[in-house]
């Protein structure tokens, strides 16, 4: 089914939610009728995840066909919904599209193609995926209860608030986002995030929903083959300059609160590439 996006987005009502993010309401769209498969990916359905080995197959991810397992399919496209995700999950379906196929578009470089897994992790490149700090080490650890201790109900109901709040929980998040990442630089399967936030819930739903048909038929590229992109607005808050790389790019397009480039000469007109065969 072609043009996939326009029908999320007007299956999707955005409403204001705290702290000025917007909501998604994911609905039944972000899957076609009768697409188990998607289903199961979204989690509509029941089903664990496909078991490693088994025949390769091909699977089309942005403008690229890749032979993959149907465990390798699995974990790639959980890579691109979780880049969206965790980049532009406040921003809409468009924009967390457009993340993805940022994603895609560097997977099939001709100057070094790869795999979006490979890519959301690759040093430097997408923040909420960079390796955490290391801890000092004369920084003091959390005390641990005693066994039998009694539990203290004053710091219990003081952290309950806490759980709520838009900016604890968006560092819960960046959390759990890096230690998915060191799953996947490992070569596991990363597992899926669970926010507390029902905004965070249904953009992560439409998220997976936008991986699972991210390709030149189903949801085409919104970002004319971009490979790059900033937030000028999340530059602004961290005090930050433009980036050095967005002189010398050309500005594609602006979705959300991100802008995409891409170099000034376009590529020649790319047709569906057929992946070399990668191994698990």
């Amino acid at each position: 089914m072609r043009n996939l996006l326009p029908a999320v987005m007007l299956a999707t009502a955005v409403l204001p939610a705290a702290a000025g993010a917007q909501v998604v309401d994911a609905s039944d769209a972000v899957c076609r009728p009768g697409d188990t498969g998607c289903a199961l990916f979204v989690g509509d359905g029941k089903g664990g995840v496909p078991k490693r080995g088994g025949a390769r197959q091909p699977v089309m991810i942005g403008s690229s066909v890749y032979m993959l397992t149907p465990w390798q399919a699995e974990r790639e496209r959980r890579c691109l919904a979780l880049a969206g995700w965790a980049e532009a999950r406040g921003e809409g379906a468009d924009a967390m599209a457009a993340v993805m196929w940022v994603v895609a578009n560097r997977a099939a470089s001709a100057d070094q193609p790869s795999l979006p897994c490979r890519v959301v992790v690759a040093t430097g490149q997408f923040e909420p995926f960079a390796a955490e700090p290391v801890e000092p080490k004369n920084r003091q650890k959390a005390k641990v209860a005693k066994p039998g201790a009694k539990p203290n109900r004053k710091a219990a109901e003081q952290a309950k608030p806490a759980a709520a709040d838009p900016r604890i929980e968006a560092r819960r998040i960046l959390a759990d986002i890096r230690r998915q990442a060191t799953v996947i630089r490992a070569g596991g399967m990363p597992s899926w995030p669970k926010p507390r936030l029902a905004a965070d819930q249904d953009a992560l739903r439409v998220a997976r929903g936008l991986a699972w048909n991210l390709n030149d038929d189903d949801l085409p590229d919104p970002t004319a083959r971009a490979s790059l992109f900033y937030s000028p607005p999340a530059q602004a808050a961290l005090r930050r300059q433009k980036p050095d790389w967005a002189e010398e790019r050309l500005l594609t397009t602006s979705i959300g609160g991100h802008s995409f480039y891409r170099y000034p000469t376009p590529p020649e007109e790319r047709t569906t590439t057929q992946v070399a065969e990668v191994g698990e």
